[in-house]
């Protein structure tokens, strides 16, 4: 799924993650899955994806383990174990937009599901010391509504 290079057997692990993440629309897929939406006409309404584009992303996500695809006639994405290992790389993401826009009206606001207080690390809450994973986390996005939810994680690969 490169954008410019093919980093795939790159030696360096940041470029071959890169060579799978470092593409938007697979950000904005991850993002749409862990949001709870699973089917090809939801992930596309909601990234606002052509179909071809995000045709070709799935199942490139997929043949990186990302995703895996589950049923007929209307499928459904999944997240696999290693897709749900993104979660903190879209934290990271959603941490650096508070920067760049701290008042801006499509924020992503992060908490722990187990004690509510809002994440101070993309990945560990400081509060109960415990791991913010996508079974305990929380989003609330100002794009829909600002009311905290659960991460639709899927079943387990």
């Amino acid at each position: 799924m490169p954008l410019r290079s093919d980093w795939s057997t790159a030696s360096c692990p940041i470029a071959r993650s890169a060579d799978v993440l470092a593409d938007p629309w697979v950000l904005l897929i991850l993002r749409e899955l862990f949001s709870g939406r699973s089917r090809f006409d939801e992930l596309r309404e909601a990234t606002g994806a052509a179909d071809s584009v995000l045709s070709r992303r799935l199942s490139a996500m997929a043949d990186a383990g990302l995703v895996r695809r589950d049923g007929a006639p209307r499928p459904a994405y999944h997240l696999t174990d290693a897709g749900r290992e993104t979660l903190p790389i879209l934290h990271a993401f959603a941490r650096f937009s508070r920067v760049t826009d701290p008042d801006g009206s499509y924020g992503l606001a992060v908490s722990c599901g187990r004690c509510g207080e809002p994440a101070a690390s993309v990945d560990w809450c400081t509060q109960c010391d415990e791991p913010l994973d996508a079974d305990s986390t929380r989003w609330a996005r100002r794009s829909r509504g600002g009311e905290p939810f659960a991460l639709a994680t899927g079943a387990r690969a």
